[in-house]
C-alpha cells in the first residue's frame, strides 16, 4: 500500500470512528454496555456461525460460476480466496477484497484476470437480484413496504441497473462473435499495442459470463443466491434477538433485509461508523427498539462479523499457502463458441 492510500485509509477511518463516537453521544453509553452485557451468548454465537455459513456457501456458489468456463476450479480454492476477499473488505474501505479475490482466483484456477473479474461482476448482480426478490417477498408477507423508503428508492436504482447489465451480458455471451468484432471496432482507437491486448481481454470477460449460457447451472446459482443471503440475514436477527425481542419475526427480517442492502458500498474500513449508523437509522424506522438497544445490536454483530471474517480469512490464507499448486494464469483462450454445451 502506497503512502498516499495509507493516509486515505486513516482519514476514512478517523471518520468512521467519529461517526461512532457521535452516535455514542446520542445514546446513553451505560444503557448501551448494560444490553452488550445482558447479551443471550448462544445467540451471539449463532450469529456468528452464519457468518461461516456465508462464505461457505458463497464460495460453493462461486465456484459453479467459474466452473462454467474453468471446470478444473475447486470449491476450496473458491471458498478460500472468498475468506480472504472479505476478510480484507471486513477492515478496509470499497470494498477492496473484491480486487484481491480476482488477483487470487486467476492463478488458482488458469484464467486471465478479466475472466475473473467478470465473474465477480456477476456474482454482484445476483446478490442484488436475489436480496431484491428477499425484500419484496417479505415486505408482501408483513406488509412493511412503507417503511424504509429511502432504502426501497436505492434497491430499485440497484436492481434496474442490475438487472440491466444481466441482460446486456447474456446478449453478449449468446453472440460473442458480434461481441468480439464489436470489441475490435471499439478498441481501434487506441494504439496498436494495445489492440490485441483489449480484444484478449474482452474475449477473457465473455468467458466469465460462460454461466449464462447454461440454464440449469445458472437456476441453481439463483437459487443458491437466495440461500446466500438469507443465512446472513437469519444470523442478523440472532443477534437482534440476543438483546430485544422486538418486531415479529417476518417484520425484522424484511428490516435486516433493507439494513444489508445499505451494506453495499463501505466507505470507512471497515464499515466503522456506517454500520452502526445505518443499523440505527433502518431498524429505528421499523420501530424495532430505543436508540441505546440498536446500538447495542449494531456494535455487537459489527463486531461479531469481523471476528469471525478474519478467523475465516486466516485459515483460507493457510490453504492458499499450503494448498494444491497454483495454476499458470491463461492470458489467451479460445473464444467461447456459438454452438459450444
Amino acid at each position: 500500500m502506497t503512502r498516499r492510500r495509507l493516509w486515505q485509509s486513516a482519514a476514512l477511518l478517523v471518520l468512521g470512528l467519529l461517526i461512532l463516537y457521535g452516535l455514542l453521544r446520542t445514546v446513553h453509553p451505560d444503557q448501551v454496555a448494560a444490553a452488550v452485557g445482558r447479551a443471550s451468548p448462544w445467540l451471539v454465537f449463532a450469529g456468528m456461525a452464519s457468518s461461516v455459513g456465508f462464505i461457505l456457501i458463497r464460495g460453493w456458489r462461486w465456484q459453479l460460476i467459474l466452473a462454467a468456463s474453468a471446470p478444473a476450479t475447486s470449491v476450496a480454492d473458491a471458498t478460500a480466496v472468498t475468506a480472504v476477499g472479505f476478510a480484507l473488505n471486513s477492515v478496509s474501505p470499497f470494498k477492496l477484497g473484491e480486487i484481491l479475490r480476482i488477483a487470487l482466483i486467476a492463478p488458482r484456477s488458469g484464467i486471465g484476470v478479466g475472466e475473473a473479474g467478470a465473474t465477480v461482476v456477476l456474482e454482484r448482480v445476483l446478490d442484488v437480484l436475489a436480496l431484491l426478490v428477499l425484500a419484496i417477498a417479505t415486505a408482501l408477507v408483513s406488509g412493511g413496504a412503507a417503511n424504509g423508503a429511502g432504502v426501497w428508492s436505492g434497491l430499485v436504482v440497484l436492481s434496474t441497473v442490475s438487472l440491466a447489465f444481466g441482460v446486456a451480458a447474456y446478449l453478449m455471451v449468446s453472440h460473442p462473435s458480434a461481441s468480439l468484432r464489436l470489441a475490435g471496432r471499439v478498441t481501434g482507437v487506441l494504439p496498436r499495442r494495445l489492440r490485441i491486448p483489449a480484444v484478449g481481454l474482452a474475449e477473457s470477460v465473455l468467458r466469465g459470463f460462460s454461466l449464462l449460457r447454461s440454464p440449469g447451472r445458472f437456476a441453481l446459482t439463483g437459487l443458491l443466491s437466495l440461500v446466500v443471503w438469507i443465512v446472513p440475514i437469519l444470523g442478523l436477527a440472532a443477534y437482534v434477538r440476543s438483546i430485544t425481542s422486538a418486531l415479529a419475526p417476518v417484520t425484522l427480517f424484511l428490516a435486516l433485509t433493507l439494513f444489508v442492502i445499505t451494506q453495499a458500498v463501505s466507505i470507512t474500513p471497515g464499515s466503522v461508523g456506517t454500520y452502526e449508523g445505518l443499523f440505527l437509522l433502518v431498524l429505528g424506522a421499523f420501530g424495532a427498539g430505543p436508540a441505546s438497544i440498536l446500538t447495542a445490536v449494531a456494535v455487537v454483530s459489527h463486531v461479531g462479523g469481523i471476528v469471525v471474517s478474519l478467523l475465516m480469512g486466516t485459515v483460507g490464507a493457510l490453504w492458499l499457502r499450503f494448498g494444491a499448486r497454483r495454476l499458470p494464469v491463461g492470458s489467451e483462450r479460445p473464444a467461447v463458441s456459438e454452438h459450444s454445451p
